[in-house]
């Protein structure tokens, strides 16, 4: 029979220390080394985002954009960017890489599942040129409006040149609801307050309490 060393025995010992706070049950699945410890990666926590020195800095794809996925399970089909994940470098796309998720039965759910959409890569899209339909690599150029002067960033498509506008993605609004919460019409353009000379729009209270400068704010 085999017999240990004392530094075999120590680690041992430092490795079921180390194991008891994360996983009592699975001990075998800690490696050995000189150095250290290394505990399996299927027991440590995954960050729910990545460090900002691997986020992108500049992102040419928003929301609302029609894009065709290049790689992966769905590549070749189009359809719209739903969400951006800045922080994941991921992208959802309306009705790509579906997967069923678990849900409390209901009327609206009686099998307890729903399809959800996954994210994708945003290396794995990309924008579709109006022009051609084909999906191209873009690059952002500064635009200054000659009537307001304002600057802003535009795309344009490298293959030819086309300019690519940001859509605003207003499909949010079509699961608008009223509910009994919601202000009136007749209360919005109800006449509350009628202005007239030397009365100020405030309560008397109010506009003494902001003209006194000795007056101590909390």
């Amino acid at each position: 029979q085999e017999v240990k060393s004392e530094e075999l025995q120590n680690l041992d010992e430092v490795a079921a220390a180390a194991w008891s706070d994360l996983a009592p049950t699975h001990a075998g699945r800690i490696k050995r080394i000189k150095v250290g410890l290394i505990v399996s990666t299927r027991v440590m926590p995954r960050p729910s985002t990545l460090p900002k020195e691997q986020r992108l800095k500049k992102w040419k794809i928003v929301r609302g954009d029609e894009v065709m996925v290049i790689s992966g399970k769905e590549r070749g089909k189009i359809g719209t960017i739903s969400e951006v994940s800045r922080k994941t470098n991921g992208v959802y796309v309306r009705g790509l890489n579906l997967a069923f998720k678990n849900v409390p039965k209901d009327d609206e759910t009686p099998s307890g599942k729903i399809q959800k959409e996954m994210p994708i890569h945003v290396t794995n899209v990309a924008l579709i040129d109006p022009s051609t339909n084909r999906p191209t690599k873009v690059r952002l150029e500064s635009y200054q409006d000659p009537t307001t002067g304002k600057r802003e960033k535009r795309r344009y498509s490298l293959a030819t040149g086309t300019y690519i506008p940001k859509k605003m993605d207003l499909s949010y609004q079509r699961v608008w609801k009223d509910s009994d919460f919601d202000t009136t019409p007749e209360m919005v353009n109800a006449v509350t307050f009628e202005t007239a000379p030397g009365v100020p729009p405030f309560p008397e209270d109010l506009m003494r309490e902001v003209k006194n400068r000795y007056k101590k704010h909390y």
